[in-house]
């Protein structure tokens, strides 16, 4: 039972990472710079980028 949530909680994480990611970049556009660089330094963290298997 563990590993199934240990699975969901970083399948949820990565979700929500990926999320802030694209947030981040929508304000950057939008020209809100500190909110859209906090976001997308949390996205990093959170795991975001494994998506798209830039760390693999």
């Amino acid at each position: 039972m563990p590993v199934i949530l240990a699975a969901v909680a970083m399948t949820v994480s990565i979700a929500i990472g990926v999320v802030c990611l694209i947030a981040g970049a929508v304000y950057l556009y939008r020209r809100k710079m500190m909110l859209g660089v906090v976001l997308i330094i949390i996205g990093i963290l959170l795991g975001g980028l494994s998506i798209f298997g830039v760390f693999d």
